[in-house]
């Protein structure tokens, strides 16, 4: 019996159920876990990983395998993952996790863009309101 995780990007509840019913139909699945709050998709059973990461990607959803060591008690993830990966980024290894079988860096998660400026200032914004009617007129 084999032990796949995988962090799994999940909005919703829809995104929840969406992976469970797929992971569920593939064969060799006896188990679906799914933790929302840690973004975390648990399988027991026969399956490959290969073909359950698959399964997964197929749904729209990002995935990739879990970062962290399977352990049944309960560790500060957060302090592992930050000793692992930030204290020594020069640390690759190869992994089945995105596109191509590739390498890993130090840089797991996702990425969010920053939010973007404001084109106009707020005299341009204010300048076609209705409480100035003589912003709009022509000189």
């Amino acid at each position: 019996m084999t032990i796949v995780e995988m962090r799994v990007h999940m909005d919703c509840l829809g995104c929840k159920n969406k992976i469970e019913k797929a992971l569920k139909k593939l064969d060799g699945v006896d188990n679906v876990d799914v933790d929302m709050y840690k973004q975390k998709v648990t399988v027991t059973g026969w399956a490959e990983q290969k073909k359950v990461l698959k399964r997964v990607r197929k749904t729209g959803r990002k995935a990739e395998l879990w970062p962290f060591p399977y352990n049944q008690e309960h560790h500060d993830y957060a302090q592992h993952y930050y000793n692992q990966y930030y204290t020594n980024p020069a640390n690759y290894y190869s992994t089945y996790n995105y596109r191509k079988h590739g390498y890993n860096g130090h840089d797991h998660g996702y990425y969010q863009q920053p939010p973007s400026s404001t084109i106009f200032d707020e005299q341009y914004s204010s300048m076609f309101s209705d409480d100035n009617t003589t912003g709009c007129s022509i000189m």
